[in-house]
């Protein structure tokens, strides 16, 4: 798709029946919603268009024993350029909330992800079931994440692989941090997250690698410029 507008006025939900849910030939399920190589798209509302994922029925340890990762994202854009989400509503997502890969030119705003099974204050322990439901997860170059509300049960935003020159403000978040990672053997460069607040967070600021990637012949794996400015977290 190149020039084109979704405007979600409204709700789009997922249907929640896991043994009907469409499958690959390998039995690995689709995704709400994959998008490949767009240009100058724009996803929004009148008000705050909702996607619900519906995913109570893939969450719980004892789900979890039985199905893993097997799970679909609400929305996965891949190799896309000029990207506008704005004035959206990502809600319990079955696995991870929003995933670009290799985006040049994202932005990201005034829309949130909620994922969550009580409306406590806080993240239970049933709450903590829920997971995987990252927050947005990107890749790529030239990312602004901004004015954003993230309360869900894993990385609330997360910068992975093969990064550079991303910008991430004004979000107000509570899950698993405001991240780095997983990082194996690629190059993250010039990330920065500012001016945030992070309410009764499980965990505030980290990075992680991948420990099952072998390392670069020519050794140039590295993350560099990584910037926290005016970040406040609150306790739990």
């Amino acid at each position: 798709m190149t020039n084109v507008t979704w405007i979600i006025d409204g709700t789009i939900a997922f249907n929640d029946n896991r043994a009907k849910w469409p499958r690959n030939h390998d039995g690995h399920v689709w995704e709400c919603i994959y998008l490949t190589h767009l240009v100058n798209v724009t996803f929004t509302s009148n008000g705050k268009g909702t996607f619900d994922g519906r995913g109570r029925e893939w969450w719980g340890a004892a789900r979890y024993l039985d199905i893993e990762e097997n799970r679909p994202r609400i929305m996965h854009i891949k190799y896309s350029s000029n990207i506008l989400v704005e004035n959206l509503l990502f809600k319990d997502s079955p696995y991870w909330t929003f995933w670009a890969e290799y985006s040049d030119g994202l932005v990201i705003r005034y829309s949130d992800v909620d994922a969550r099974i009580t409306e406590a204050d806080k993240h239970t322990l049933l709450d903590l079931s829920a997971f995987n439901t990252d927050g947005f997860d990107v890749t790529g170059k030239n990312v602004h994440i901004h004015d954003c509300n993230i309360w869900n049960q894993d990385d609330c935003v997360a910068v992975k692989d093969h990064s550079e020159n991303m910008l991430i403000e004004r979000v107000f978040c509570s899950g698993l941090g405001l991240v780095i990672g997983s990082i194996g053997n690629s190059t993250v460069r010039n990330i920065t997250f500012r001016d945030s607040i992070m309410h009764k967070t499980v965990k505030g600021i980290y990075m992680k690698t991948r420990w099952y990637d072998n390392a670069t012949k020519d050794g140039n794996a590295s993350i560099t410029e990584i910037y926290y400015h005016n970040i406040t977290i609150n306790e739990p």
